[in-house]
């Protein structure tokens, strides 16, 4: 008989949170749905120009006309830094820190690139600071 009486009182409370609950306010019209007068003459200028916009005519392309820069002169005793070869040398600076952190060093600082090609660089193993050179092939080896 308690378990009957105890389904009641909670069949009774969420039955009555439904029907106490506030009804949700219906959403406002947009304008397109709103009617609109049939006489082209009683329409208002905005109306004419909503249904003006409605005409799904195809965009009208943007044309940009971009000025070319000047061309400078440069002389040929000025070194002008090419880019493409400051990117690589920065690549394979990268690789070559990658390459000795990859062996186990920490605390890398990459001093520079030798005449030979390979990377110089002095890094610490464990509380020792060790000279190391980079080959081309990224091979790691205490100078």
């Amino acid at each position: 008989m308690s378990n009957n009486f105890l389904t009641l009182i909670v069949l009774v409370a969420l039955i009555g949170t439904f029907v106490s609950a506030p009804a949700p306010e219906p959403l406002p019209r947009s304008l397109a749905s709103r009617a609109t007068p049939s006489d082209p003459a009683v329409a208002s200028p905005a109306i004419a120009a909503a249904r003006a916009v409605e005409a799904h005519q195809p965009p009208i392309p943007l044309v940009r006309n971009v000025a070319a820069l000047p061309a400078t002169e440069t002389s040929p005793d000025v070194g002008v830094p090419d880019a493409e070869k400051q990117a690589q040398d920065d690549l394979d600076r990268r690789a070559a820190k990658a390459a000795i952190e990859a062996d186990g060093y920490k605390g890398v600082s990459v001093l520079g690139k030798g005449p030979d090609g390979a990377w110089r660089a002095k890094a610490y193993r464990g509380t020792t600071e060790v000279q190391l050179t980079v080959d081309g092939t990224g091979g790691v080896s205490a100078e």
